[in-house]
């Protein structure tokens, strides 16, 4: 071999590497974006199931002793102190409540909600305010028949943060 097929084959196997290289950066992106994509589908199905936990709950306590309830009769929002998750009765116990992933190896209790079962790294927040039916986005610090219920699920390993909000209503 002479010293321009030489020069020739140098030149392909550098040429090889660096189109090696570059796929490699294409599929490292591409792995980040298919794990980001996991988080926030695994956040959406938390936040859909840590809502529909509260949507079971009874609007306001008052409501269990009697069906007719006046506006200053409701309940403030957040638990009394002697409520406790998993025995929350209304939807407004789960105000200020935030509840994070069992940390890896161990076993989840009766105070971690079933959607962070089988999860690392998750911390869900939920925020209740009571909302004027014309305007369900902003929180009123009168009570009435119609509460907004925020959850807010983020992960430690992505950035992204899912919101998912609902209104309540009597």
């Amino acid at each position: 071999m002479n010293t321009g097929q030489m020069m020739l084959t140098i030149a392909a196997f550098m040429l090889l590497g660096i189109v090696m290289l570059n796929f490699r950066a294409a599929n490292f992106q591409n792995e980040d974006v298919l794990d980001s994509n996991e988080y926030t589908q695994k956040a959406v199905a938390i936040a859909r199931s840590m809502i529909d936990e509260i949507k079971s709950k009874v609007y306001d306590q008052k409501l269990t002793a009697t069906s007719i309830v006046r506006v200053t009769d409701l309940s403030s929002c957040g638990p009394a102190y002697t409520e406790k998750y998993p025995g929350f009765p209304d939807v407004d116990d789960f105000h200020g409540s935030v509840f994070r992933s069992p940390a890896p190896g161990t076993t989840p209790t009766v105070t971690t909600p079933k959607c962070l079962w089988d999860t690392w790294g998750y911390t869900v927040s939920v925020r209740v305010t009571f909302v004027q039916p014309t305007t369900p986005s902003i929180p009123t610090t009168t009570r009435t028949f119609s509460k907004l219920v925020t959850v807010t699920v983020s992960n430690e390993f992505s950035p992204d943060t899912v919101t998912m909000s609902y209104i309540a209503a009597f």
